[in-house]
């Protein structure tokens, strides 16, 4: 089982476990009440509303063949603890957890090298979780409190971590193969025209499959594409 660090103020907690990598344990998390300066993918700035869950984990890795992953797996879990409580969400590639095409989680992963060699991943994830109204932090955005979910942030977390490690095994050993099926039922985009921005360039096709690496398969004008990484966009 995971040793669970609490804290009520950090600047991140993803920033915490990659200061303290080297003394602490394999799948440690951090979680915080709130962050001074928490981020998303692309050093996007995070707001850390109170009544978010902000955490991070921390995994010291044996093998790295499957990194991208793990953040695909976290994504699922939140996913499916939602579910617990009648919600229905869904995923948007690769890593956003959204109910009703408002986001209900943002997740980012960052890889710790050590003498040049990766040495681990810090994954860490912001669900909105006891927010009242998010109706200000400049995209749309929903809350599990706001869907009718009273769900203690501890006790949601615990459901997330329990179904995170119980995967994470195969996962490392496997890739994305080992949930490709269950990550497939929550991605209701498959077969419908996306584009997909990454940086300042944007393409646009039918998303057409996720490959066995969890990848996107798109469909474009000019053939097929397979998209590593990016921002999807409706």
């Amino acid at each position: 089982m995971s040793n669970i660090l609490y804290f009520e103020t950090l600047d991140s907690t993803q920033t915490y476990l990659k200061d303290h990598f080297r003394e602490l344990d394999d799948k440690t998390v951090v979680t915080a009440t709130s962050q001074t300066a928490g981020r998303g993918r692309f050093d996007r700035k995070w707001i850390s509303e109170p009544g978010g869950l902000y955490f991070s984990i921390l995994l010291k890795l044996q093998k790295t063949d499957f990194l991208a992953n793990f953040t695909q797996l976290l994504a699922l879990c939140i996913c499916q603890a939602a579910e617990k409580y009648a919600i229905q969400p869904n995923l948007k590639w690769p890593n956003d957890v959204q109910v009703s095409g408002k986001k209900l989680c943002g997740i980012l992963s960052e890889v710790v090298t050590q003498n040049g060699q990766i040495a681990g991943l810090v994954i860490g994830a912001g669900v909105n979780v006891e927010q009242a109204d998010l109706s200000h932090v400049g995209q749309p955005a929903v809350s599990l409190r706001e869907l009718g979910v009273n769900v203690a942030k501890e006790d949601f977390l615990q459901d997330i971590l329990d179904l995170f490690f119980q995967s994470y095994p195969a996962v490392t050993q496997e890739g994305f193969s080992v949930i490709r099926s269950a990550y497939q039922e929550r991605f209701p985009f498959l077969g419908k025209q996306i584009v997909v921005k990454n940086g300042t360039s944007a393409l646009t096709g039918i998303a057409h499959d996720l490959s066995p690496s969890g990848t996107l398969l798109l469909q474009t004008k000019n053939g097929p594409q397979e998209i590593l990484i990016g921002d999807l966009l409706v």
